[in-house]
């Protein structure tokens, strides 16, 4: 196993990982909410990173083209790739001592070297359990869908093997998951890393605007780069309100853009 090691200064996190369609969004989701922590999906900030980034050598479906194998070991250097600017884009939210909720198929094993133990978990899906979060998806189409299930396999069996040789918990996933099952595992591999919450008020509604922030210029740069419009309520691309009101526990969710903007703080 080779560690990847950014910063032995890094800000305080829990991390939950693993192969796409998982049902990790939804969960972490759940998670911010019961416990009042910051939520921090790596796949919001995917525009941003590329922004931030030297230009990739090819394009997904190039990389598909090549193999599953090959196109695994793309998302991962990929991945290592941006595990600085995640890193910092964490640290800026300045959040501690409450450690911020990232989640993400990017979060591997191995990168996890300075997180402590209790700090991180990760899901593991049959590719049957990715082909059905996938299918709705809106690259879905036929003759890339296989090539990204084989591909989602592959990134399942190297976050195993790393999980293995890193003593880190994993989750399986089956094709029809008993989802509070599941969410009872993920909580109990990282209780003892949830070690504080965000004050109600002031506090959580920050955290939760700079959420919304966050998802708002996703949206845009994925209208410009898909060529699409956003559409005030529409839920074409999946970017998601968070609720400012500061109340503890809060679950509105409303699609971005369906209500008013946010009054800034």
């Amino acid at each position: 196993m080779v560690e990847f090691v950014v910063d032995i200064s890094w800000p305080a996190m829990i991390w939950l990982g693993g192969a796409p369609g998982a049902g990790k969004s939804t969960i972490a989701w759940l998670l911010s909410r019961h416990f009042d922590l910051p939520l921090h999906p790596v796949d919001m900030w995917t525009y941003d990173h590329q922004e931030r980034l030297p230009a990739a050598s090819a394009t997904l479906d190039e990389e598909l083209a090549r193999g599953p194998e090959h196109a695994a070991s793309a998302f991962v250097a990929a991945a290592h790739a941006r595990l600085p600017l995640v890193i910092a884009d964490v640290r800026a939210r300045a959040a501690e001592p409450v450690p911020v909720l990232v989640e993400g198929p990017q979060l591997m094993p191995s990168m996890a070297a300075s997180l402590p133990v209790g700090n991180a978990v990760f899901l593991l899906p049959v590719p049957d359990r990715t082909r059905a979060a996938r299918a709705f998806r809106p690259d879905a189409r036929p003759d890339r869908l296989e090539r990204l299930i084989a591909r989602d396999a592959v990134i399942a069996d190297l976050v195993r093997g790393e999980a293995a040789a890193a003593g880190r918990p994993v989750v399986d996933v089956p094709e029809d998951p008993d989802w509070p099952a599941i969410y009872h595992a993920v909580y109990s591999a990282l209780e003892p890393g949830i070690v504080g919450k965000l004050a109600p008020g002031r506090e959580l509604a920050e955290q939760r605007a700079f959420e919304n922030d966050v998802a708002a210029r996703q949206g845009r740069l994925w209208a410009e780069a898909t060529q699409r419009d956003v559409i005030p309520g529409s839920t074409t691309a999946p970017y998601w309100w968070a609720c400012e009101c500061g109340a503890s526990g809060c679950t509105d969710r409303s699609p971005l853009g369906a209500l008013p903007p946010r009054t800034p703080r």
